[in-house]
């Protein structure tokens, strides 16, 4: 194998196993309508429920209010939603701030889910969604983009939000949310850490800093940072411990069947809310604005 071909390995490696993994997870809530609530099946997103400070409500699309505050976008942008399951965000954005929307998805399920639901909402016309890497090239330029819990299943994130940032227009923006672990987290944590980043398919999981050596490397500037994870509910430490040893029990049952997956994406969820509570990792908003 050569040098020149070990990331494109990599990325196709990482890109089967993603995939793999939320099929699985599709399959679950299609089966198990008491997880459906929680799971963003209905809702359509996949993102954390987080509680508006100002109104107190607490739902799915309170973080794309609060992401968005401040922008200034054009009044019909062009929008990239990278990793946009079900298209939930293009579904409640859309109507309210305009524009031609693409989004875009490694998920056969998700991508005949939203194509559906664009045509029964009647928004076939601005909102398209395709099948497709968010490493793959693009077509045309963006005034947005979007990627909420997505980058960080990226292979090559610095690629990633290199070959995303391309296609950006200049003074366009670029919106990223994820689960960020800070730096040197405490040395009984990092285990957990490490766990979690397997149980949810994230090769490498970068801090805010690695996150904004990125932007930078991409000619993005960092124009706003903001830590939402106190707006995220929390269980109790042993509500979350107990579940986790649960789940961990499960998935070691199911063995090498494909249904381990389950347990193993819920402890890689718990784990990732246990970590914030003990202040090892952080759900962060990034806001870049690409250099003219």
């Amino acid at each position: 194998m050569t040098a020149a071909s070990e990331p494109v390995d990599a990325r196709a490696e990482q890109l089967a196993r993603v995939q793999r993994y939320y099929r699985w997870l599709d399959r679950w809530v299609r089966w198990s309508r008491a997880v459906r609530p929680w799971s963003g099946f209905d809702t359509l997103t996949v993102h954390r429920l987080l509680t508006d400070p100002a109104t107190g409500e607490n739902g799915p699309l309170v973080l794309h209010r609060l992401m968005l505050s401040g922008l200034h976008l054009p009044s019909s942008p062009r929008v990239l939603d990278a990793g946009c399951g079900y298209g939930g965000t293009a579904f409640d954005l859309q109507p309210k701030i305009g524009g031609q929307w693409l989004g875009i998805t490694i998920s056969p399920i998700q991508l005949q889910r939203a194509r559906a639901e664009a045509t029964r909402r009647g928004l076939e016309a601005p909102i398209r969604f395709e099948r497709r890497s968010y490493d793959a090239p693009l077509d045309g330029l963006f005034d947005l983009v979007i990627a909420i819990e997505s980058m960080v299943h990226s292979a090559d994130p610095a690629g990633t939000i290199a070959n995303l940032a391309a296609h950006l227009a200049p003074g366009g923006h670029f919106v990223l949310v994820d689960d960020m672990p800070v730096e040197n987290p405490p040395d009984e944590l990092r285990h957990d850490i490490e766990e979690a980043k397997r149980m949810w398919r994230c090769p490498v999981m970068p801090t805010e800093r690695g996150w904004r050596e990125a932007f930078a490397a991409a000619s993005l500037d960092v124009i706003r940072s903001q830590d939402f994870s106190a707006l995220v509910y929390h269980r109790p430490l042993p509500e979350m411990t107990a579940l986790i040893e649960r789940d961990r029990r499960r998935a070691f049952w199911l063995g090498w069947s494909g249904l381990k997956i389950i347990p193993q994406a819920n402890v890689g969820g718990l784990l990732l809310e246990r970590l914030a509570v003990q202040g090892a990792m952080q759900y962060r908003l990034l806001v870049g604005r690409k250099r003219p």
